[in-house]
């Protein structure tokens, strides 16, 4: 969508416009909240492209999380240090291989008033398990079989074996509201969590509008209401930064950084990457794979599109200080030479035609990387068409098995790893991964070693030999560790985390 660069009409009150909608439907249209300005004690978040749903259970990208991080919560949480907490759990213990037991936060309601206890609990991760529930979350979900409520503040949460991720999960699956979740109200999602913020207003494909929860069961947030305004075109949503339209951009631009009134920048847990699906003969062959990681000069990369904001990583989707981490593993370097012999060595002496994909705005210079890696790839006789995808179409095609037709040859896209484990990896590496379309019988026996041990010495060495492995093997042309930087108002007072979570209760506004 084109947009010019004149400044927005403001804002109306979102506090006074949300309390007509608190607890209701995703209503937009008539009366919106866009016609006049808004209250200085309010913050507004500019993203690139809107979220398709903000059912917390099925969706998980950074324009959806801005939103249903503050009004969902889950059972565990991460704090500034990136150290598991509890949430909306008090308290939680292994009981034997296979169940652990949570110990829930007295007193929490929903939205809509109804209570958060053991039996919500059991409707949530219930939800979220079931095959015919079209989740994108099934990396957060493995290994779960279910939750057995043991009494209103006691919940048991099942699984298929040991499972020494299973706290890390639990910071990723929101909890919803059994009376609310999936429901339809006016033909809209009715929207209902337990967090500091409400559902105000959602104006569809403009913005959508959050006020404080004044019940709030924790402490109460200090800005009254946000909005998440849609900008797709990135030098608006800068102009609108340094007119004060707004007060936080994501995913500036290297170039923009210089330009906005504040950067916050972080080292993010996400890896940018181009998986292959190893079903297409012509990938098939690991000498191929290995070739295509040598095309790429991730050095160049991160120094012209990324202006030094990004650097290359080691091989694997992990870095320094996260578990399953080999030192040992470094980036393919760069040797075109090398790339062509093994490509001749493979029966592909003179390359082959393919097909790499890319959502639209999603990720930070993520068309130019597309277009930087198929330009490599071609120099080595890889002839890579880039196919440019809305991003709910892309996410959506992303998913068709590699076995099926119609599915990507070549995916660019980013992994987070906000557990800063390798077990996070799986349902992209293994046979049957939700994500995967690739399939090694070794790395699926050493992701299963990882996963059933809660001895964490085994774990570092079975997910180090995976990583090794997926090194001779590779299942993608492995990239960059990216930065995230945001364009901040200097009424702004916030840091970013490492992963990825955006709590507007954490931010203060000076003005």
């Amino acid at each position: 969508m084109d947009m010019d660069h004149r400044p927005r009409t403001r804002l109306l009150s979102l506090v006074t416009i949300g309390t007509l909608f608190l607890g209701t439907s995703a209503c937009g249209g008539g009366g919106g909240s866009g016609s006049a300005g808004r209250q200085s004690g309010d913050l507004v978040v500019a993203v690139a492209t809107e979220p398709s749903t903000l059912d917390p259970q099925l969706v998980n990208d950074r324009s959806s999380r801005i939103v249903t991080d503050n009004l969902f919560e889950t059972l565990l949480v991460r704090d500034e240090t990136s150290q598991i907490q509890p949430k909306l759990a008090d308290k939680y213990e292994r009981v034997d291989d296979t169940t652990w037991r949570f110990t829930l936060h007295p007193g929490v309601t929903f939205h809509d008033g109804s209570p958060f206890d053991a039996d919500a609990v059991v409707f949530s991760i219930e939800r979220i398990i079931d095959p015919d529930f079209d989740t994108q979350r099934t990396s957060y979900t493995e290994g779960i079989e279910g939750a057995r409520k043991v009494d209103p503040r006691t919940v048991d949460i099942l699984t298929d074996g040991k499972n020494p991720v299973l706290p890390a999960e639990m910071t990723s699956i929101p909890m919803v509201s059994p009376a609310s979740a999936g429901q339809q109200s006016f033909g809209h999602e009715v929207i209902v969590g337990t967090g500091p913020y409400k559902f105000g207003t959602w104006q569809r494909g403009r913005e959508i509008s959050l006020v404080r929860n004044d019940a709030y069961w924790g402490e109460k947030a200090s800005i009254a209401a946000f909005t998440v305004r849609v900008v797709p075109d990135a030098q608006t949503a800068l102009s609108a930064l340094q007119a004060g339209e707004v007060d936080l951009v994501f995913d500036l631009f290297p170039e923009q950084a210089k330009l906005a009134p504040q950067v916050k920048e972080i080292r993010a847990s996400d890896f940018s990457y181009v998986a292959f699906n190893t079903h297409r003969k012509e990938l098939s062959d690991p000498r191929v794979r290995q070739a295509m990681n040598l095309a790429v000069d991730k050095e160049s990369l991160a120094e012209t599109i990324y202006q030094g904001h990004a650097t290359p990583n080691q091989a694997q989707h992990l870095a320094k200080g996260m578990l399953g981490f080999n030192a040992s593993l470094s980036p393919f370097p760069y040797d075109p030479e090398q790339a062509k012999r093994l490509l001749a060595e493979a029966g592909y002496p003179n390359g082959f035609d393919i097909e790499l994909h890319v959502p639209i705005g999603r990720y930070s210079k993520g068309e130019e990387t597309a277009d930087f890696v198929a330009a490599a790839l071609g120099a080595v006789g890889v002839r890579a068409k880039v196919v440019k995808h809305d991003w709910n179409d892309y996410r959506e095609l992303g998913r068709v098995k590699g076995t099926e037709s119609g599915a990507f040859d070549l995916k660019y896209g980013w992994n987070s790893n906000e557990w800063f484990d390798a077990a996070r990896i799986k349902s992209h590496i293994t046979c049957k991964g939700a994500s995967s379309k690739f399939c090694d019988p070794k790395v699926d026996e050493l992701v299963k070693a990882g996963a059933d041990t809660l001895d964490q010495a085994e774990r570092q060495r079975d997910y180090a030999d995976m990583w090794a492995r997926l090194h001779e093997n590779p299942y993608s042309i492995y990239l960059l560790q990216q930065n995230y930087i945001f364009g901040a108002s200097q009424r702004l007072e916030w840091n970013p985390r490492p992963d990825d979570s955006y709590f507007v209760s954490t931010m203060r506004l000076t003005s």
